[in-house]
């Protein structure tokens, strides 16, 4: 499919910021492809987030984008903006805690799979 303009809606707005809804039977690889969001160009503005309900239809799934800009009507967007970057498995030290860094993996890998934090 592509975009439906009747499936953006408005959460909230404040202070020239404003929070999005969208809906869609497509997959995230087809909402995050190029251009996707090009036809709601004059609708959505820089800096502005759109929480997504994917594959509504399949695997049901929910995104948060963030529109990085906009120029010459072409929205470019990033996913979910405030992913925080990827922390290794501890390593070294004087003193080994095999427990304690059995843990942080296992958080880790919750922040991860949780999408809070980026892949490796």
């Amino acid at each position: 499919m592509s975009y439906l303009s009747k499936n953006l809606s408005v959460l909230a707005y404040a202070n020239g910021f404003t929070l999005w809804h969208y809906t869609s039977t497509d997959t995230a690889a087809v909402i995050e492809g190029a251009g996707y969001f090009n036809a709601a160009s004059d609708l959505l503005r820089a800096n502005d987030l759109i929480l997504v309900n994917i594959d509504t239809d399949g695997a049901v799934g929910t995104k948060v984008v963030g529109v990085t800009s906009i120029t010459a009507g072409v929205v470019t967007i990033g996913i979910e903006p405030n992913q925080g970057t990827f922390v290794a498995d501890p390593t070294g030290g004087a003193t080994i805690d095999a427990e304690c860094r059995t843990q942080l993996g296992l958080v880790i890998d919750s922040l991860v799979a949780a999408g809070l934090m980026a892949a490796a």
